[in-house]
């Protein structure tokens, strides 16, 4: 892992990760856990930070609870190598923060620009995706709409170096008040403060009823620290497509494995025969093809692994 990490900071950010307190004082909750002063574990959290080695600290939200994201498509551009800046950046530029959550460059040897469009409906998806490809004068492209999500929940084992998490995805409870929608959308990043749940309208006691309520309806997948993966060492990120006729019984099978931080099932034109996704992030590519190799054994299918290249979007 990264020399800057002491063995402290290890066991300080995979509690972070894994067990963060629900509760008024969450930091100091942490911090007496672990048998550290208070003060000083907020110094640390928040340097951590500001440094980039946390990027958040909050909810992981479902945003299809909310009502205005209600579907999702990853999209893959072809193009030559010396265009990929100029397509990536009129993507970012064409689609809110919101609906644009990924932009990748990865390592296929046609479609080399990857990246997660969010909306509300498949139809202005696509319309929106020609008109972006027109932009760009990209003349081949895949989408591929989300058909199931399976797993959402990206952590990071700082011992093993590699992705490590539990939980299935469900369908979340809806969320149609304003104003809760409001402290929702806020609660993705908490403040690294001794007392970080201080909203106006609400006490903090009735902050952390909600956000309980929120991860009891599947509106929160989880509530946590989200690190940068580059920031922990982490160096590399395999997309791994599936190749099989029987998308469901494999992606059932494939949330025995810790590694994988996302799975999903994708629609796919007839030209494309690759149904399943999932992600694992690794400190060194080779765990990442350990793992593939004992999944594509053990599972019987062909996977074919597309690493990132290139962050296009941050």
């Amino acid at each position: 892992m990264s020399r800057e990490l002491s063995s402290e900071d290890l066991e300080l950010l995979m509690e972070l990760q894994y067990n963060f307190p629900i509760s008024e004082t969450p930091y100091t909750d942490l911090a007496y856990r672990l048998d550290l002063d208070p003060d000083s574990v907020i110094s640390k959290l928040s340097n951590f930070k500001k440094i980039g080695i946390i990027k958040r600290v909050g909810a992981n939200l479902n945003y299809k609870a909310i009502g205005f994201i209600k579907v999702a498509c990853l999209v893959a551009f072809a193009c030559k190598d010396n265009d990929v800046q100029r397509i990536a950046r009129v993507i970012n530029e064409s689609f809110p923060d919101i609906n644009l959550k990924h932009n990748y460059l990865r390592d296929h040897e046609r479609y080399k620009v990857w990246f997660t469009v969010k909306g509300e409906s498949l139809e202005k998806i696509f319309e929106e995706v020609e008109r972006v490809a027109k932009a760009c004068d990209v003349k081949d492209y895949l989408i591929l709409p989300s058909k199931r999500v399976y797993k959402m929940s990206v952590k990071y084992d700082l011992y093993k170096g590699i992705s490590w998490s539990y939980g299935v995805e469900r369908d979340p409870e809806t969320v149609e008040d304003r104003d809760l929608i409001d402290l929702i959308i806020r609660l993705q990043n908490i403040p690294i403060l001794e007392r970080p749940f201080k909203f106006e309208g609400y006490s903090e006691t009735e902050v952390v009823d909600i956000i309980k309520e929120m991860i009891k309806k599947g509106v929160f997948r989880d509530f946590y620290g989200v690190l940068r993966e580059r920031a922990i060492g982490f160096k590399e990120n395999g997309m791994n497509l599936v190749r099989t006729d029987e998308p469901e019984k494999i992606a059932r099978k494939l949330l025995k494995y810790p590694q994988i931080t996302h799975l999903v099932e994708r629609g796919v034109p007839e030209n494309w025969k690759y149904p399943i996704y999932f992600m694992v992030h690794a400190s060194e590519r080779e765990k990442i093809e350990d793992f593939k190799r004992e999944v594509s054994e053990e599972l019987g299918v062909e996977i074919l692994t597309l690493y990132s290249v290139a962050n296009l979007k941050d």
